[in-house]
């Protein structure tokens, strides 16, 4: 009976949701060196390759195969190891997120999390960004997730944040087919970054726009897109399946980048908050 070290499936699946080897030797604390050998040794143990060679960290079919088991068997390890040493970590911690993101991935993180620290109560806060980053100033919260401006040199963590490309999401085509009428927008009030690159991308083509509709509510967002009031901009993987969406049509301009990061004070955060951090390193690598 062949069997598979963990040590190697947490490397390979680290290896992936960082996107290098540098990124992820310093995370488990090796080397390059050492990480590249790691996923040596676990293709010849599978006697198959599980990275398409090149300038990319592409998997191949075996390797997309491997990604998804090796995971669930390192979430019941881990689980095994906490409920049997008794790791009875409890406490509350206190996270801001925005609207969006707390449908895109924070449900699924905080599953996770619950089925190996029960007793961690997180009391999440939703809003705008900007807000989130005042309150966040201010102490309210523990942990905080925000959207800003895409840097072009991020010195960072690079576990901390993502860069998201934006899309224009629409429910009538004909509502960005008009080549000289004003495009109505949906938007969150002023502050959000999504509604000041709508209007920056809009300005730049001097092409003419109002507002229709603005909401500080996520279903009111959704609510006026589906009826059909205007179009809206949102990160990539927080669109519902549902809407229509594009990247640039004749008379919509490319919104570019914006990114989403994570805020921590490190020498204040409690073990309970360092658990929910590592979580929600993890969702936003895998969004």
């Amino acid at each position: 009976m062949t069997n598979i070290p963990t040590d190697l499936l947490r490397t390979f699946v680290t290896i992936k949701d960082l996107g290098g080897f540098t990124s992820a030797g310093e995370l488990l604390g090796r080397s390059q060196p050492a990480i590249s050998l790691q996923v040596k040794k676990l293709e010849e143990l599978l006697n198959t390759k599980i990275f398409l060679r090149g300038s990319s960290l592409e998997l191949t079919e075996d390797g997309e195969y491997l990604y998804e088991a090796a995971r669930q068997m390192l979430e019941i390890n881990d689980q095994i190891i906490a409920k049997v040493r008794g790791d009875n970590v409890s406490g509350k911690v206190r996270l801001g997120i925005p609207n969006d993101f707390e449908l895109a991935f924070l449900p699924k993180a905080l599953r996770n999390l619950s089925r190996v620290y029960p007793n961690i109560v997180v009391e999440v806060d939703c809003e705008i960004s900007k807000v989130i980053l005042q309150r966040y100033q201010k102490g309210h919260y523990d942990l905080a997730l925000a959207m800003e401006y895409a840097k072009e040199d991020e010195d960072r963590d690079a576990r901390d944040y993502r860069l998201e490309g934006l899309e224009w999401v629409y429910k009538d085509s004909r509502l960005i087919d008009g080549d000289d009428d004003p495009i109505p927008l949906i938007a969150y009030p002023q502050g959000c970054v999504y509604r000041s690159l709508m209007e920056e991308a809009l300005q730049s083509q001097q092409h003419p726009f109002r507002f229709m509709y603005t909401s500080t509510s996520l279903l009111g967002i959704f609510s006026a897109v589906e009826e059909g009031l205007g179009i809206t901009a949102m990160a990539r993987s927080v669109i519902p399946e549902h809407l229509k969406h594009t990247v640039r049509s004749g008379s919509l301009p490319e919104l570019g980048k914006v990114c989403i990061g994570l805020y921590y004070k490190q020498r204040e955060l409690n073990v309970a908050s360092r658990h929910v951090l590592d979580f929600l390193r993890s969702g936003l690598a895998n969004m």
